[in-house]
C-alpha cells in the first residue's frame, strides 16, 4: 500500500482492485507533534485549516494520483464527515481506471468506428485497439492520420478510422428519339394584300400550322441506342470486393416494323420505308403511307393500318379507316374518315345540306348523308360546310365553318390567320373542352348557333355510363345481401356451397362497385374547370347565338361586338 506520512490526508491504493482510500487525521488527534517542539494548532487552542474539495484534490496530485477517477459524490461526502471529524476518517474516493474502447463496424463492411475514453491512472489501450482491428479483419480504407490523432490524444468519439471504397455506378443503356430532328421548321407568315385574302383562291394552308404531321423517307435517323457503361466495383474494409450494379444489355425491340439498325452502326435505328413514325419502347414503328390520287368507286374504300396520303379528293360516299394520319390534298366530299391520327385536309369538306346529326350517338349512327370525320388527334382543313367533326384533340378551320358540327377534345379554332371574310361560324353546333375562338359567330339573320365550352364532351359521355354501370352493380349487390338474409333464414338453402358462392358473388360485385367508383372519381378530376373555359370572338356575334359554359346558359339576343365569353362571378359575361 502507498502512503505518504506527516500529511492531514494520506491516500492508500488497493493494487488489486484499483480503489483509492483517502484518510483524513484531525490537527487534534495528530500522532506527530511539530518536529521543532512547538505546540501543534489544537494544542495552541487554534482550529485547523478547514477541510475542502480544492484541498483534498490538491493533496490527491501531490501524492501522484491526480488522474484517477474521482466519485464526486464519494468525495463530497467524505469532506462532510471530515467537517465535524475528532478522529481519523478514511473512505473510497476513486479509482484507477484502465482506457476503454469500442470499435464497430457497419452492417455493410463500409465503415468502422472509434470511441476511446482515456485511462484515469490506468493504462491506455493503444495496442488493444491496434489488436481489435487485427481481430475484425479491418486490413482496407483505414485513416491513418486520424487513428494515430485519436490513439494519442487518448480520447474520441464514434470517429471514423475506416472507410470503404464504393463502387462507382455504370450507365444504364437507354434510348434517346431523334424524331424530333425531322419536324419541319416553322415558316414566317407573309402579308398578303386585302384582295388576296378576299379570295379563298389563295389561301393556302402553311404547314407550320399543320405541324401535327410527321413523316420520315427511308433512311432517316430515328432512335440513337446508347449502350450500357459498367460500373467499378468497390472495397469494404474488410477487403472483400463490392460489386457495382450490373448494368444490363438491351437491344431494340423485336417489334419495330419499318425501320432496323444501321448497317454501320448497330446502335442507331433508321427508318426502311417511308411512312408516319410511332415511338414505342426501345424503338419505332414506321407506318407506311399509301399515296392515292382520289378515292372514289376506282378505288373503292380504304381499311388501312398505316398513313394514307390522297393527292386529289375524297369523293362522295366513300370510306377512309386507317390506324395512322389521313392527309387530303384536295376536298372530302360526303365521305366518312376515320383516323387513329390527325387529319389535314388542304381543301375543304363538304357535305349535302340534310338535317344535321345532334349528337355522338346519332351522327355515329347516321346513314351517309353528310361528310363525317373522327380522328384520334387533330383536324386542320381549310373550311367545312354541312360537316361532322369530331377531333380527341383540335379543330383548325383556317376559313368558315358553316351548318357543321364541330366537336373536340380541346379547342375548336375557325379563321386563325384568314382573311376579313374568313373565320365565321355560321349555324350548327360547336363543342370544345377549354376554348372557341371565331372571327364571327351567327349570322344577320339570326340563324341558330351553339357555342359549347367548359365541359369535355368525351369525358362527360364516359362519366355518364359509369353512372349508369355503379348504379347496376349497387342493385345487384342489393339484390344479394337480400339473398344472403333468405339464405341465413333458411340455413338448409345454404348447403352444399351454395351459401360461399353467394358471399364470393357479393364479395366480386363489391370489388367492382368499388373499381367503377375510383374510375369515375378519377374521370371527375379530369373534367374541364368552367372557369377557364372561354369563348373568344374577335369581330362580333350575332342575335340568334347560344353560349353554353359548363351548366350556364345565355342566349344572345342582339348583335354585339367582340370580347371574350366566360364565366364571372357565376354568370355568363361579355368582356
Amino acid at each position: 500500500m502507498d502512503s505518504v506520512a506527516n500529511e492531514p490526508l494520506i491516500f492508500e491504493l488497493d493494487e488489486t482492485s484499483g480503489a483509492l482510500k483517502v484518510t483524513y487525521t484531525p490537527a487534534s488527534a495528530s500522532r506527530n507533534p511539530p518536529a521543532d517542539g512547538t505546540t501543534g494548532a489544537a494544542e495552541a487552542g487554534l482550529d485547523a485549516e478547514p477541510l475542502n474539495l480544492l484541498a483534498c484534490r490538491e493533496a490527491m496530485a501531490k501524492q501522484g494520483f491526480g488522474a484517477y477517477w474521482v466519485d464526486e459524490d464519494a468525495l463530497a461526502g467524505f469532506i462532510r464527515a471530515c467537517e465535524l471529524a475528532k478522529e481519523p476518517t478514511a473512505m473510497t474516493i476513486a479509482h484507477r481506471r484502465d482506457g476503454e474502447f469500442k470499435l464497430d463496424v457497419s452492417d455493410d463492411l463500409m465503415s468502422a468506428r472509434l470511441t476511446l475514453i482515456a485511462p484515469c491512472g490506468g493504462n491506455a489501450v493503444t495496442q488493444n485497439v491496434i489488436d481489435a482491428m487485427r481481430a475484425q479483419n479491418i486490413v482496407h480504407g483505414i485513416l491513418q492520420a486520424e487513428l494515430d490523432a485519436a490513439l494519442a490524444a487518448g480520447a474520441c468519439e464514434n470517429l471514423v478510422i475506416a472507410r470503404g471504397q464504393w463502387p462507382v455506378e455504370g450507365s444504364p443503356c437507354y434510348f434517346t428519339s431523334l424524331l424530333d430532328d425531322h419536324s419541319p421548321e416553322p415558316e414566317e407568315d407573309d402579308e398578303a394584300g386585302d384582295d388576296e385574302e378576299d379570295d379563298d383562291r389563295f389561301a393556302i394552308i402553311k404547314y407550320r400550322d399543320l405541324g401535327f404531321i410527321l413523316l420520315v423517307e427511308a433512311g432517316d435517323e430515328l432512335m440513337r441506342r446508347t449502350p450500357p457503361v459498367p460500373g467499378v466495383n468497390g472495397t469494404d474494409v474488410n477487403g472483400n470486393p463490392v460489386p457495382a450494379v450490373p448494368m444490363h444489355e438491351i437491344r431494340f425491340s423485336d417489334k419495330i416494323v419499318g425501320a432496323e439498325p444501321h448497317p454501320d452502326d448497330p446502335d442507331l435505328l433508321v427508318a426502311t420505308i417511308s411512312g408516319q413514325p410511332t415511338e414505342i419502347k426501345h424503338g419505332v414503328i414506321v407506318n407506311p403511307v399509301v399515296e392515292i390520287e382520289n378515292i372514289d368507286l376506282t378505288t373503292g374504300n380504304i381499311d388501312f393500318k398505316g398513313t394514307v396520303s390522297i393527292n386529289g379528293d375524297i369523293k362522295a360516299g366513300m370510306t377512309v379507316k386507317v390506324t395512322g394520319d389521313v392527309i387530303v390534298k384536295g376536298l372530302v366530299e360526303a365521305a366518312e374518315i376515320h383516323a387513329g391520327g390527325n387529319v389535314s385536309v388542304t381543301g375543304g369538306i363538304i357535305g349535302h345540306a340534310v338535317t344535321q346529326a345532334s349528337s355522338l350517338s346519332t351522327a355515329a349512327g347516321a346513314p351517309f348523308a353528310n361528310a363525317r370525320v373522327v380522328c384520334g388527334g387533330s383536324l386542320q382543313a381549310l373550311f367545312a360546310e354541312q360537316a361532322y367533326v369530331q377531333a380527341a384533340e383540335s379543330i383548325l378551320i383556317k376559313g368558315n365553318a358553316r351548318q357543321c358540327e364541330l366537336i373536340a377534345g380541346k379547342q375548336v379554332v375557325v379563321g386563325k390567320g384568314g382573311g376579313v371574310k374568313t373565320g365565321q361560324i355560321v349555324g350548327g353546333r360547336v363543342h370544345a373542352a377549354n376554348l372557341i375562338h371565331a372571327s364571327w359567330a351567327g349570322t344577320s339573320a339570326g340563324a341558330k348557333t351553339e357555342l359549347q365550352v367548359g365541359s369535355d364532351p368525351f369525358l362527360a359521355t364516359q362519366l355518364a355510363a359509369l353512372e349508369v354501370s355503379y348504379k347496376k352493380k349497387l342493385e345487384e349487390i342489393d339484390q344479394v345481401i337480400k339473398l344472403m338474409a333468405f339464405l341465413k333464414q333458411n340455413p338448409k338453402k345454404a348447403e352444399n356451397g351454395v351459401g360461399e358462392k353467394v358471399d364470393g358473388t357479393r364479395k366480386q360485385l363489391l370489388a367492382d362497385s368499388k373499381a367503377l367508383f375510383e374510375e369515375q372519381i378519377a374521370l371527375k378530376e379530369k373534367l374541364v374547370s368552367v372557369d377557364q373555359a372561354r369563348v373568344k370572338i374577335t369581330k362580333g356575334i350575332y342575335e340568334g347565338v347560344e353560349v353554353r359554359i359548363g351548366k350556364l346558359l345565355w342566349p344572345v339576343t342582339s348583335d354585339l361586338g367582340p370580347g371574350m365569353i366566360q364565366v364571372k362571378n357565376g354568370a355568363i359575361s361579355l368582356g
